[in-house]
């Protein structure tokens, strides 16, 4: 999976199931030095995407409950 691949195609679910994957996977004891990397870097990234993710879920909710508390304030 490349960078494009992952920003463009993986919902944050999906990017979640996959770094939870990442993480097992990293986990073995007999995994190799270069697919270890590898995974590493795909994680990075993984983590990337979905901390973006957050963030713009975050300023959205605060932006819709700015708006609620706009409206029941010029409604009282």
């Amino acid at each position: 999976m490349t960078k494009t691949q992952t920003a463009q195609t993986l919902n944050f679910n999906r990017a979640l199931k996959r770094l939870e994957e990442i993480v097992s996977k990293l986990e073995e004891p007999d995994l190799d030095l270069e697919e270890g990397l590898k995974l590493l870097e795909e994680g990075v990234e993984l983590h990337k995407l979905c901390k973006t993710k957050l963030t713009e879920a975050n300023a959205k909710i605060t932006t819709i409950l700015k708006g609620e508390d706009l409206r029941g304030s010029e409604v009282n």
